[in-house]
């Protein structure tokens, strides 16, 4: 009788072990979990934060280039100018006389 219970108790010893080592095991995959959780996070911020500021450039560029003057709008101001250019120099010139 006493050897049965020692062997029970050798069991049970033996299986506690093994439950222990699960345990353990268990969790260290929780604590890698865990950190490659935070790590994740902390990319998505990141990614977050990256998106907001290309957004921001887009909007930047897109008012840029709504206020900026086509190149042909900046030649047919030059070209008025010019031609008003002229015209005072013309009348300077017609004063003069």
């Amino acid at each position: 009788m006493a050897g049965e219970f020692q062997q029970t108790l050798e069991r049970v010893a033996a299986k506690a072990s093994i439950v222990a080592q699960r345990y353990k095991l268990v969790e260290r995959q929780r604590d890698e979990a865990l950190e490659r959780a935070e790590a994740l996070e902390e990319e998505l911020r990141r990614r977050d934060r990256e998106i907001q500021d290309l957004r921001r450039q887009v909007e930047f560029l897109r008012t840029a280039l709504t206020i900026a003057p086509e190149r042909s709008d900046v030649e047919r101001a030059r070209s008025v100018l010019a031609s008003l250019v002229r015209e005072i120099d013309a009348c300077i010139a017609d004063l003069n006389n």
